[in-house]
């Protein structure tokens, strides 16, 4: 089988992360799988480095009839077109109009936000074959609407257990002249509102006046380096127990010297950082939304929160340090992970293929 995943995504994130997981199981299966994508973004790179093929979108503005027909002369060769972001189905959607030869269409969707009507009458419709949401809340949103229901399948998003591993080795305590007795709190993801830095940095001032000043808490992703985020710091007073990263590749290395792994999301959807922390088996504190609470189990695996709650992320992170030696916690939070093996996602979703394909 051919398989083409495609994403419009520049930067780093899931839906770019499970392109390149998809299509390296997808080949290590047998099966010849490419990606479409912006030539030249962290995707391209990443890629090339994992000797996957790729096509690239006919350029970065915005789609003209043209570029519609270049971009339909890329995906009549596959059998099956997986896009992965909202721009990439629409580009797949129009270039579909000029197609001779038709590949199936499947969209995943990896947000819990509204749709609109006009969205769901077309690009989530008309040539699409499937729509694959990655949690059982973003399913329930898509079958709102009954002419795409039949088409909606839930399939999770997958992490790589090999790669996030306990046994992972890491020198960053070190190389960041971190004392050893130093409790290490961490989140990872991309400076924004949505994923709730501005809750996150004053429960853990309050943390540190409740507690000790023998707390850090690294911040790693895109933006965190950056003026609006160093500010938030600053005002807080935090500019010493505080570490932003900024966007990085390491992330097995620094949940390795993780002692407590934080997310704050308002809103979110699968979560893939967040079961990352869980394969290292980490104590992990965590905002219970969205598919995060179809799998994070208070006080099982984790230890949950209100979302948007500073009072209720201080507490749960109070939790996290008296449970820093709770070894079934961690144990737990290992197996949960384990139900999101890549392999497994991956051949979900080929199975779902060829069975729309028949």
């Amino acid at each position: 089988m051919k398989v083409l995943h495609a994403t419009t995504a520049v930067g780093w994130s899931g839906g770019t992360e499970q392109c390149l997981l998809l299509a390296e199981w997808m080949r290590k299966m047998g099966h010849d799988a490419h990606i479409l994508t912006v030539k030249g973004s962290e995707l391209d790179h990443r890629a090339e480095r994992a000797g996957i093929p790729r096509v690239y979108f006919p350029g970065s503005e915005r789609m003209s009839l043209k570029k519609a027909r270049q971009l339909a002369n890329l995906i009549h060769r596959y059998d099956v077109v997986n896009t992965h972001i909202s721009k990439a189905q629409w580009l797949v959607w129009l270039a579909l109009r000029f197609v001779k030869r038709k590949p199936r269409v499947f969209y995943t969707r990896r947000v819990p936000y509204p749709i609109s009507p006009l969205s769901a009458l077309t690009k989530y419709n008309l040539g699409v074959d499937g729509v694959i949401g990655v949690t059982p809340e973003i399913c329930e949103r898509l079958k709102r609407y009954p002419f795409i229901s039949r088409k909606v399948h839930f399939i999770p998003s997958g992490i790589d257990l090999e790669r996030f591993n306990p046994r992972v080795e890491s020198n960053l305590r070190k190389e960041l002249s971190i004392p050893r007795q130093t409790v290490v709190f961490a989140n990872i993801g991309n400076f924004s509102k949505v994923k709730g830095h501005h809750i996150l940095l004053p429960a853990f001032r309050r943390l540190l006046e409740a507690e000790s000043e023998n707390l850090l808490l690294i911040l790693a992703g895109r933006d965190t380096t950056q003026k609006a985020c160093l500010d938030l710091i600053k005002n807080l007073g935090l500019e010493r127990h505080v570490l932003p990263l900024g966007f990085r590749r390491d992330i097995p290395e620094i949940l390795k010297i993780t002692d407590v792994f934080v997310f704050p999301s308002i809103k979110e959807g699968h979560a893939g950082s967040l079961v990352q922390a869980m394969a290292m088996e980490k104590i992990v504190v965590a905002s219970h939304t969205g598919g995060i609470k179809c799998y994070l189990k208070h006080m099982e695996n984790g230890i949950a929160v209100r979302p948007g709650s500073i009072e209720s992320l201080y507490s749960g992170m109070l939790t996290a340090l008296e449970n820093l030696k709770n070894e079934k916690m961690r144990k737990k939070a290992r197996e949960t992970a384990k139900k999101f093996d890549i392999r497994r996602v991956a051949e979900e979703t080929i199975k779902l293929y060829m069975e729309v394909m028949k």
